[in-house]
């Protein structure tokens, strides 16, 4: 993954090798991993403390731009792994706290534009685009649809880019205002 200059990445299947090792290769909220780039995960909590594990998001200066990219690993890893992988953790879609997160960069940090990084699966991006305000765009993943031009729903672009690195998605925004 370092070597292919994947800047920004969430998680899904990474959790198959246990909870410590994804730590060890992506870091959490605490310490770096072993990945370059920024892992993100808003919604991934200690089910002890209800404290989250990940950073839940990363700015990052794109064109003279302050872009926010809040990180959705899949909302039902503990479903679709062995309780064992992911012992002491909870997932879920996490939408009011993703608004949350939406509100502190568009106001504090002074984000020009919200992204979703997500591995909801694609009707739940959908659904979540028709929830939530202030997100500019999810680019979305589990559910391998190709989707070749961007769908807006009530003012968010929702993109996703197939499977197995069959497509490479592009997607250029002018941003004003």
């Amino acid at each position: 993954i370092n070597q292919l200059g994947i800047e920004v990445f969430t998680a899904h299947w990474e959790f198959i090798y246990g909870a410590n090792t994804v730590r060890e290769y992506f870091g959490d909220r605490e310490r770096a991993g072993l990945f370059k780039g920024d892992f993100v995960a808003h919604n991934v909590y200690d089910a002890t403390w209800g404290d989250p594990v990940f950073k839940p998001y990363t700015i990052r200066n794109v064109g003279g731009m302050r872009v926010g990219v809040i990180g959705q690993a899949f909302p039902y890893v503990p479903i679709s792994h062995p309780h064992r992988f992911v012992e002491g953790l909870t997932f879920g879609i996490q939408e009011e706290k993703m608004q949350k997160l939406i509100d502190e960069l568009r106001g504090p940090q002074k984000a020009d534009l919200v992204v979703l990084l997500s591995h909801n699966g694609f009707s739940v991006d959908m659904k979540l685009a028709g929830r939530v305000k202030g997100l500019d765009v999810i680019l979305g993943g589990h559910t391998h649809d190709a989707i070749p031009k961007a769908l807006e729903v009530g003012g968010t672009l929702v993109l996703q880019s197939g499977a197995h690195g069959k497509f490479l998605s592009r997607l250029d925004l002018d941003v004003a205002g």
